[in-house]
Formats: structure tokens, sequence, C-alpha cells
């Protein structure tokens, strides 16, 4: 039975940055990202890791691949971010300017609004979860995990496996990682 969860953000990336919407983009890590990595591989070292998951998208996968260097990665699409359809790869200012009541509606209720051609965010909550239960399913041989994705995905599964945290309360550096102990 899976007993321990390292759940790892991907390094930066240029719209991380200029702190862009862009779930669904499919953006490489920048070089601070590069060295971000690097520094999470030696934080890693030590650590036993049997499976790493990846979401479907490059930031991720080029992270795991820095990160763990010697461990096949299986991609995960369940893992991937939350879509933002039409607000994709815009700063909130700009969304803020072309869609002034779509944005007030999602600062009010961010997770009932959906933005223009967006992900919903139950739908992305469901999509998460999916993924989630179906690696313990699949990998109950495994001892330790490491899951490379991105913050959204992250607060989604520290939300679900302690429902008392708080969504935007969820923290977690680009060079950093959670660990989570799962009771048998």
């Amino acid at each position: 039975m899976v007993k321990k969860i390292y759940l790892i953000r991907h390094g930066e990336t240029d719209l991380n940055k200029k702190r862009a919407f862009y779930g669904s983009l499919d953006v490489p890590i920048n070089e601070t990202g590069i060295k971000q990595a690097t520094h999470l591989r030696e934080k890693m070292a030590e650590k036993k890791v049997d499976a790493v998951f990846t979401s479907g998208l490059k930031r991720a996968q080029m992270t795991g691949d820095i990160v763990f260097p010697d461990k096949s990665k299986k991609s995960e699409v369940g893992f991937n971010e939350k879509g933002f359809g039409l607000w994709e790869g815009l700063v909130a200012d700009e969304i803020e300017a072309a869609f002034p009541k779509e944005w007030q509606a999602w600062l009010d209720a961010p997770f009932d609004y959906i933005p223009p051609e967006a992900e919903a965010f139950l739908t992305f909550k469901k999509r998460v979860i999916e993924a989630f239960k179906g690696i313990l399913e699949d990998y109950k041989q495994a001892d330790d995990i490491a899951i490379v994705s991105h913050l959204g995905v992250i607060r989604v599964l520290i939300t679900y496996l302690d429902p008392k945290q708080d969504f935007w309360s969820v923290e977690i550096a680009q060079d950093g990682y959670l660990e989570w102990v799962l009771e048998e």
C-alpha cells in the first residue's frame, strides 16, 4: 500500500514569472525553473521513491525529468492544471480589462463561476481526484510515490486528503515539495 506521497510543483515558467493564468497552455520551464528543479533533485536524492507521475504538460514533465533522472515516469493527464479558457496567457489586469463582468463574477465565486471556455472547477477537481485514486489502486505495491504537477492540482489533493485545509492557503515553492503520509 502507498504510504507516502511527495507532491512536487513544476519549476518556474516565463508565464509564471509574469503571473499569467495559463493552466492548459503547454509551456516549458525557464532557466530559473531548471535551477529550481536541480535544487529539488538534491533535496529528493535521499528519498526512496518507487513511482513517479507527472502531468501531461511539458513544464511538469521537464521538472520530473530533472528531479528524477534515473526513474521512469508515467504521464497522467488527470494531473494537468485547470484550463482557464479565454483567460489563458493573460494577467489579472488584462482579464479585468477584457472581461470586467466575468472577472468580478469569478472573484466573487471562484469555485462556481466558469470563465469563458474554461474548465469548471468541479470538473477539474473530479478529474484530479479520480487520477489520484487510480494511481493508488494501480500502484498498491509501491511504498512511496511522487506526483510532479501544478499548484491547483496540489491544492485539490491536499484538500481532498485533509478537508479541513483551505484551498487558497495551500502553498508550495517551486523548488520544494509537500510530503504526505497516508494512514493505513
